[in-house]
């Protein structure tokens, strides 16, 4: 059972790209990736926090059907810390180990299921609360502008397979707080898109190192795919289905190149 929590903090909202058009076409499947998203969530969530005892904030994780929310857990402790050094430090690692616990999840996810997971990040107030069961009742008190700010970030902007962050609250600059993360595999650049607000970034959670080549194949599709979303919403119902097809055309084509992005950097 989680604790209940209540302050400022990382949260990540997770959503499966696609799960209601699955969904309509095979229960079964839909059942299968349901599966293996809880499954691949619980243990990746399990393996960070019992090699990181010592630290003092832990990752948890609630899961509702096709959506997951994961948000950094900080230690009453952690309240107490007047160094402010040592609390940007804290801040630093806790926001390094969710964003590559998260990394982990998308592509383990991949690997078991040939889909993919949307992901937006906020840094902001939130509030868990495990709150009393009755019969037939059971309760989960979620909420605060970090948790919205996330679901936003995912439901809004984020096209299938995109990792968004935007910690406005911290920095303007997402870099200015979590430093050189490439070492530890993770991709991460500002995105350069007028449609998507200011200060957002992406993670690239199918690289292993930077490039620049592969950055701008990966941008391409976000662009079309986003693109094809704001032309859909702009369009009359008559267009509609059109724009539908020419999406999970170029979704598909999308999903192809990450698979050959994987199994590249995996033969290197």
């Amino acid at each position: 059972m989680l604790k209940d929590f209540k302050g400022k903090t990382f949260v990540a909202f997770v959503d499966i790209s696609g799960f209601k058009k699955v969904l309509l076409k095979d229960e079964n499947r839909a059942e299968e990736i349901l599966g293996s998203f809880y499954s691949i969530g619980y243990r990746e969530l399990k393996n960070f926090n019992s090699t990181n005892l010592p630290k003092c904030y832990s990752l948890n994780g609630i899961f509702i059907s096709d959506c997951g929310i994961i948000y950094v857990n900080f230690c009453k402790g952690y309240r107490y810390i007047e160094e402010p050094s040592k609390k940007i430090t804290i801040l630093k690692e806790a926001l390094r180990d969710l964003l590559l616990c998260l990394k982990n999840i998308c592509r383990k996810f991949w690997k078991e299921q040939n889909e993919l997971l949307s992901v937006g990040v906020y840094y902001g107030d939130f509030v868990y609360q495990n709150r009393l069961e009755h019969e037939n009742v059971e309760k989960n008190f979620i909420y605060g502008q970090g948790y919205l700010k996330a679901f936003e970030l995912c439901e809004n902007f984020a096209v299938g397979g995109e990792f968004i962050c935007k910690l406005n609250e911290r920095s303007n600059n997402l870099l200015d707080i979590i430093g050189n993360v490439s070492k530890y595999g993770i991709v991460i650049r500002e995105i350069g898109n007028k449609d998507i607000p200011e200060k957002n970034f992406r993670v690239y959670w199918m690289l292993e190192k930077d490039d620049d080549k592969k950055v701008n194949e990966i941008e391409t599709y976000y662009r079309e795919l986003q693109r094809l979303r704001k032309e859909k919403n702009n369009n009359a119902n008559v267009k509609k289905a059109e724009i539908e097809r020419e999406i999970n055309e170029k979704y598909s084509e999308f999903k192809e190149k990450i698979k050959n992005l994987i199994k590249k950097n995996n033969s290197n």
